[in-house]
C-alpha cells in the first residue's frame, strides 16, 4: 500500500487531465469528486480524523472502533449487512492508521443498486451499535497481531524505530495498541471515541465514479446529514528533531540483521518538499539504481536490497535509511549506509544524477490508465491533508526546476548526520 500511494502520488500525467471537482457540506465536510465514465462504478472514501494519534492513552482505540464499524447496526447485525452488501454486489471495507481512520464503499453506479447499497453504507457509518461480542473478538484478532509482532524481527524493528524518532508523541504508539492497553478498552469507550471523532466537521469525502456532480452532492449530503456535525479534532503536535543521536540494539534470534537509520521527517507541506522527493530518488528511493543500493549491493554485496524514504505525515513523519543483512555484516553494512549518506549530504549530484531522476520521476512512472480505486486514494489524500487541488498536475514542473544545488541544501537543512537513530535488530550486537 505504502507504494501504491508514493505512485499514485507522483505519476503526474494522468492526473494532470482530472477535473477535481470540490464543496463542503451544510454540516461541514469536505468532499473531492472526480466524474468517471465509461466504467459503471462508483467510489467512496470516508476519511476521518480519528485514527491511532487520537488514542490518548487508549493505544489501540482507534484501530478496534474502526474494526467495529460493520458489525452492528441499531437494526443489522454482522450477518445482515455483509448478506446486504452482498446482495448487490458491494464492497465495503475500513483501516485504521496514524493519522486517518477509512470507511469505503464500492459499488455499481446504476440507480437501482447504488440506493440500496448506499442506504446500507449509511446506516453502518452515521448509525453503528457497538456490542461486546464483537469488541471481544476484535481484541483477541489485536491479541494475536500483537504476539505474532513480537516474533518478527521487521516488526520489532519498525515499531521500535517509531518509538526512538517519536517519542511522547502520539506517533510514538502502535496502532494496534498493546495487550494491557486492548484488555482494558470498553464498549463505552469505544462510543466516546466514535462521537468525538466521527462527526461531519472532521471528515473528508472522496467519489470517483461515473454519477453526475447533482447525484455525487446528495450522496455526499447523505453521508454527512447523517452524523453529528461535532467540530474538527485539534492537530497533533509538531514532531520536534531530535536532539542527540541514539544507538540501539535489540537481540533477537534470528540470522539476519534488521538495520534502520533515520531521524525526524517532514510534514507534506514543508518548503523543501520537491527538493527532498527528488534527492531521495537519487540517493535511496529509485530502486536497484540509486547511490544507497550501489553502495551496499552492487560495491559490497551486503545486501539484497537498501532503500530511503520520506513517512509524510501531518506533522512531520520520519525519514528512514533501511536493509537487511547477514548478522556478520551488520557492522560494516551500518558504516557503509552512514557513508553513503554523509557523502550524499556534504557533496553535490552530478548533473547526470539529476537529470536521470528528473526523467524517471516525470515521465517514467507516468500512468496509462488509472482506476477508480487508484484516484480515490489521491483524492484522499489531497483532501485530508490540505493540499492545493494542482498538487499533482504542478508537480512535473515543480520538478523541473529544481537544481542539484537546491537538493544538497536542501538535505543540509533537514538531515543532521552527528543525531540519527542508528537501530539494529538481530543475533549479534
Amino acid at each position: 500500500m505504502k507504494i501504491l500511494l508514493l505512485f499514485l502520488l507522483f505519476s503526474t500525467n494522468i492526473y494532470a487531465k482530472l477535473n477535481i471537482q470540490h464543496w463542503t457540506t451544510p454540516e461541514g465536510a469536505k468532499v473531492l469528486f472526480v466524474q468517471t465514465q465509461g466504467l459503471p462504478m462508483l467510489d467512496i472514501s470516508l476519511n476521518f480524523n480519528a485514527a491511532s494519534s487520537k488514542d490518548g492513552d487508549q493505544y489501540g482505540l482507534a484501530t478496534l472502533t474502526s474494526s467495529l464499524l460493520g458489525t452492528a447496526t441499531q437494526s443489522r447485525n454482522e450477518e445482515q449487512i455483509i448478506n446486504a452488501f452482498e446482495s448487490v454486489g458491494a464492497q465495503f471495507g475500513g483501516s485504521s492508521l496514524k493519522d486517518m481512520s477509512i470507511v469505503s464503499l464500492r459499488t455499481l453506479s446504476r440507480e437501482s443498486v447504488l440506493r440500496k447499497a448506499l442506504d446500507v453504507f449509511t446506516e453502518v457509518v452515521t448509525q453503528p451499535s457497538f456490542q461486546q461480542q464483537y469488541l471481544s473478538r476484535e481484541k483477541r484478532q489485536a491479541l494475536q497481531s500483537i504476539k505474532a509482532s513480537k516474533q518478527s524481527p521487521a516488526s520489532v524493528a519498525s515499531i521500535a524505530f517509531a518509538q526512538a524518532v517519536f517519542g511522547k508523541h502520539p506517533y510514538a504508539h502502535s496502532k494496534i495498541g498493546t495487550p494491557e492497553t486492548i484488555e482494558a478498552i470498553t464498549i463505552s469507550d469505544l462510543k466516546r471515541h466514535y462521537q468525538q471523532f466521527f462527526v461531519a466537521k472532521n471528515l473528508t469525502i472522496s467519489l470517483v465514479g461515473d454519477v453526475s456532480r447533482a447525484r455525487a452532492k446528495q450522496i455526499a449530503r447523505q453521508l454527512s446529514h447523517g452524523l453529528n456535525i461535532g467540530k474538527k479534532a485539534s492537530p497533533n503536535p509538531i514532531v520536534k528533531p531530535l536532539n542527540q543521536a541514539q544507538k540501539i540494539h535489540i537481540d533477537f534470534p534470528s540470522k539476519q540483521t534488521h538495520l534502520l537509520i533515520g531521524q525526524v521527517g517532514i510534514s507534506r507541506s514543508h518548503p523543501d518538499y520537491y527538493a527532498l522527493y527528488l534527492g531521495n530518488h537519487i540517493f535511496g528511493g529509485s530502486g536497484l539504481v540509486s547511490i544507497l543500493s550501489d553502495e551496499i549491493r552492487e560495491k559490497k554485496g551486503l545486501a539484497y536490497s537498501a532503500y530511503s524514504y520520506f513517512s509524510k505525515m501531518a506533522s512531520n513523519g520520519y525519514f528512514l535509511l533501511k536493509l537487511q543483512t547477514k548478522n556478520s555484516q551488520a557492522k560494516e553494512a551500518e558504516v557503509t549506509a552512514l557513508n553513503a549518506l554523509k557523502n550524499f549530504v556534504n557533496k553535490t549530484v552530478s548533473p547526470q544524477q539529476l537529470q536521470d531522476a528528473k526523467d524517471n520521476i516525470i515521465g517514467g512512472s507516468s500512468l496509462k490508465t488509472a482506476s477508480n480505486d487508484n484516484i480515490l486514494i489521491y483524492l484522499s489524500i489531497i483532501g485530508f491533508y490540505d493540499l492545493p487541488l494542482d498538487f499533482l498536475s504542478s508537480f512535473t514542473d515543480k520538478i523541473k526546476d529544481i537544481s542539484a544545488q537546491d537538493v544538497q541544501n536542501a538535505f543540509k537543512r533537514l538531515i543532521d548526520t552527528d543525531k540519527l537513530i542508528t537501530l539494529s535488530v538481530g543475533g549479534n550486537k
